[in-house]
Order: structure tokens, then sequence, then C-alpha cells
């Protein structure tokens, strides 16, 4: 296949081969040439980097795609702002895109699905919005769908991410939380979403009860297909406003507030709906600056609230962005 090429010393080689890989010139799925003591650097175009460019002949070769970097086609000086990753639910990728590669997402959408064939949809993630947590969402590659079938530890969820929010980064966390449930608590998931938390300790733990709900219809709808196909029979399912549910569902052990930008709004109510002793995860997006200031609120809250704290616990989830984290504080409490 004929090309240019930029003609290099071999021991400058490497150094420039790097130097073309990182702006996204090099053709590397063609072989590297050789000419007496030079070097012949396959490139897209004619390039100036102070060494001699010429069209030559190379052989075609094979190339291990590794990520669909591998096979977009973008300019040269956008490549840096491609996305280094995205989450994938079931087969469908969702994936946020920087504001100066707009103009470039349906390609980088292609480009997933080539070197994915097993993605049939990819979206665009423009962030969750509102109180229900939904994702902005906008199909940029694929099937016209936000539905799939996402599998986690072995259990199958039916998920929209349009119209209720679901996050596999969580898979571990919700793994966690499941681990803690001793034989016989009852667990209130007041954001259950689709379900994941609730499902996940009915089948591997065994509580005796989990309450799962939420405020949006649509979310409810999904629970109660994703409760009856993994057979979760511990799980009630309820819809409708948090504060109430865990009115209703006094007392119980153990309650999940994994809604990290305003469960602190809840926590009051969480500690009233635990019987003579339990424990609240209370999930939220920090700085690491604000932990000690969350700590006191969490603290303060208890005393209003009437009870103790006997163990109060700091981790973080997962990076949410490059100066806070995706953070939940375990708080276990007793009646003062």
């Amino acid at each position: 296949m004929r090309a240019w090429a930029i003609v290099v010393p071999r021991g400058r080689a490497e150094e420039i081969r790097r130097t073309l890989q990182s702006q996204g010139l090099l053709l590397k799925h063609l072989r590297i040439g050789h000419e007496d003591a030079t070097i012949l650097l396959p490139v897209r175009k004619r390039v100036e980097i102070g060494f001699p460019a010429k069209e030559a002949e190379f052989d075609e070769g094979f190339v291990a795609v590794r990520s669909y970097k591998d096979v977009i086609e973008v300019p040269p000086a956008m490549r840096r702002s491609l996305p280094s990753s995205f989450d994938v639910v079931g087969d469908i990728a969702v994936i946020k895109i920087p504001e100066e590669l707009r103009e470039h997402r349906r390609a980088i959408g292609e480009a997933i699905r080539r070197w994915n064939p097993r993605i049939g949809v990819v979206l665009e993630d423009r962030g969750v919005k509102g109180e229900r947590r939904i994702r902005e969402i906008d199909v940029i590659a694929g099937e016209r769908r936000t539905t799939t079938t996402h599998t986690e530890h072995g259990l199958r969820y039916r998920v929209d991410l349009s119209q209720a929010y679901f996050s596999p980064r969580l898979a571990s966390e919700r793994k966690r939380i499941a681990d803690l449930i001793e034989e016989g608590e009852t667990v209130a998931d007041p954001f259950a979403g689709v379900g994941p938390y609730s499902i996940l300790i009915s089948k591997f733990r065994r509580p005796r009860d989990v309450h799962a709900s939420d405020a949006n219809p649509t979310a409810v709808e999904l629970l109660r297909e994703n409760v009856a196909t993994n057979r979760a029979d511990r799980v009630t399912v309820h819809e409708g406003d948090a504060r109430a549910v865990l009115r209703q569902v006094a007392p119980v052990d153990r309650i999940i507030l994994d809604l990290p930008h305003s469960a602190m709004e809840f926590l009051a109510d969480a500690f009233q709906a635990l019987g003579t002793h339990g424990t609240v995860h209370l999930y939220g997006i920090l700085e690491a600056a604000e932990e000690g200031e969350k700590r006191e609120k969490i603290e303060s809250a208890a005393r209003a609230a009437g009870v103790r704290v006997k163990n109060l616990s700091l981790r973080h989830v997962r990076a949410y962005s490059p100066a806070k984290y995706h953070t939940v504080f375990d708080v276990t409490v007793a009646r003062a």
C-alpha cells in the first residue's frame, strides 16, 4: 500500500514513532519500512517534523485493536481529548463527551461499535438531572433505544437508561453492602431504582424483609419486573416518597440512602425509622476537605433524633471527578 513516510535515522526511530502515534499520525496497520540506514514510518499525510518525507510502498500488517481510539478518525489535535473510558450497561455503551469533541460524537459512537460489535447502542451521557436522577442522554450510534438487560453478580436487571438511573460502577459497593447484612435483618432501600441493592441482598443473604421503593413510577415498574425475574421473594416493593415509605415500614435494622446529591436531607427520617439500634449507609459527592464537616453534621443529626452514634466510618466508593469522591458514611446508632 502506498502512503506518506517520515524518513528517520535508526537511532531516532522509536522516539519519532511514539511522537507520531501520540499525535494520531502513524498508520499502525502498515508495517514499518527499512531503507539503507534509515527507517520509514508510515503516516496519514505529509507532515513537517524536521525529517525528510516521501511516498513509499508499505506492507499491510495485523494490528491488535485495544481501544476504540485505534479505529476512530478524528483530527490529530483532538485525539488527546478522547474519553479514555465509558460505562457498558448490558449491550449499551454510555460515554461522556467533552464539549470540544461534540461535533465528532457520532464518529466516536461508531468507533466504539466497530471496536466491540457486541455493543448495540452508544449513548452520550450529558449528566444526571432532577430529583429522580435521570440521565440526559442521546443515541449517537446503533439502534434507537435506551433499554437493555444488564447482568451483575449473576442477576439480571431490565433497565431504561432514559427513565431510571443505573450505574454499573457501583457493583462492588452493592456487593459490600450485601455482605454486611445479617440473618433476620429488615432492610429499607428507599431510593431503590431498578433494584440492584435490594435484589442482591434478597438473593445472597437471609434478611427478614427488604423494603425497596422509589418515587419514580417507571423505576418501580422496572423494579417489580426485576424482582419477579430474579425470584427475589424477600423484596417488598413500594412506590412513593422516601419519607412516607420509611414511616410506613419502620422499625427497620438498616437503611441504604443511595441518593448522593441529597441523601443528607433524609437522614433524620432514616434515624427515626430505625429500631433500638441499626445502621444507615449515607452516600454523598464530596471533596476530601468537606468530609470532616459532613461527619459533624451526621453526629448533630443523630443527637437531634435522639440516637447515639456507636460507629461512624467513611470510605471512598469511587472517584467522581478530579477533586471529588463518591463517598459513603456507614453510621451505626442506638437509641440514647
